[in-house]
């Protein structure tokens, strides 16, 4: 998969859990909005990833329907984020987000949602932790 036509930055991502369908603006999201719905569910695990390659493995904590019957429409969930939320994560404009039922590549047969992330608790080593590791290095030499 490449990012752009000149084949200039083409990249291979690693083996691993399935790819979520869209790229998403930082690998820290926490929401992604899915313009044609999703083939996931709550419990699987995902890859994140952004245009650039990089990748990163979460939880799908909630698949969330999008209630485009009322203006503005509604995110359906039981932690619901607002439009700008969604839109800052999944790097697009918020009122496109909002005026997608207008966008000519809308399909009510696949029906847009939202979906939202747990990630991985990576533990920072603290300042002792470092300090331990350096004496049990310098005594290993």
């Amino acid at each position: 998969m490449g990012c752009c036509g000149g084949g200039h930055c083409d990249f291979q991502f690693p083996p691993g859990p399935p790819l979520v369908e869209e790229p998403v603006a930082h690998l820290n999201a926490r929401w992604l909005f899915m313009p044609r719905g999703t083939r996931f569910q709550t419990g699987d695990m995902v890859r994140l990833w952004m245009q650039n390659g990089k990748t990163r493995t979460v939880f799908v904590a909630e698949v969330m329907p999008v209630d485009y019957n009322r203006y503005p429409p509604r995110i359906i969930g039981a932690q619901s984020p607002t439009w700008a939320q969604v839109a800052l994560d999944s790097d697009q404009n918020e009122q496109s987000l909002i005026q997608w039922r207008d966008h000519p590549l809308f399909d009510p047969g696949y029906p847009p949602c939202v979906l939202g992330f747990d990630h991985f608790v990576a533990e920072e080593p603290t300042l002792w932790t470092r300090w331990k590791r350096l004496l049990y290095t310098l005594r290993n030499l």
